[in-house]
């Protein structure tokens, strides 16, 4: 199926057309504030986010998790589900005895309605076990890091629901724990 253009835009990169023509057909949601992490204006809702990263799980500073999260809060984690901000504070407690450095790259944020999403890097270096889906290993001294997308759910300016998809596979790597084929095979 061929698009008619305009004359005025048949000079314009692909992707510009693409977007203008998902506008106008009313394809992407008109509320969505799509912005990359560099950019400085971010919404209230995107700040609550940022600093849960940066300030809890990064910084330990589990203090803050009151300001930023709901009590009754869900978090949906590959190793399991974290219901409350007690077990949220007992998971950021468990992270301390994981990494003796942890840290967060939010590479993009985004909303639409009452979702955050993000996508992040993180990179720890391993002091002690480490549990992932494949079982226990031990991951001291070993730099960690791994690439993940993180969907949040607010209300009233605050984290009600996370669900958190990460590259484990990437973790097993990046860690030495598996290699990766040089075959091919």
């Amino acid at each position: 199926m061929r698009i008619p253009t305009c004359g005025a835009c048949q000079n314009r990169p692909r992707m510009q057309m693409a977007f203008t023509i998902a506008i106008t057909l009313g394809l992407l949601p008109v509320t969505a504030h799509t912005q990359t992490a560099s950019t400085s204006s971010k919404s209230a809702q995107q700040e609550v986010v940022l600093r849960y990263f940066h300030d809890v799980l990064d910084g330990a500073r589990t203090e803050a998790l009151d300001n930023l999260v709901l009590p009754d809060c869900d978090i949906h984690r590959p190793e399991g589900e974290v219901k409350g901000i007690a077990s949220l504070r007992n998971m950021v407690a468990a992270r301390r005895t994981n990494f003796s450095t942890f840290a967060t790259d939010v590479r993009d944020i985004f909303e639409s309605g009452d979702r955050v999403v993000v996508r992040v890097q993180h990179q720890g270096i391993g002091k002690g076990l480490y549990r992932f889906r494949t079982g226990l290993q031990d991951i001291t001294g070993r730099t960690v890091t791994w690439e993940a997308i993180v969907i949040f759910r607010m209300r009233d300016g605050k984290i009600a629901e996370e669900w958190v998809s990460r590259d484990e596979l990437g973790m097993l790597l990046s860690a030495g724990i598996l290699k990766a084929s040089e075959t091919g095979r």
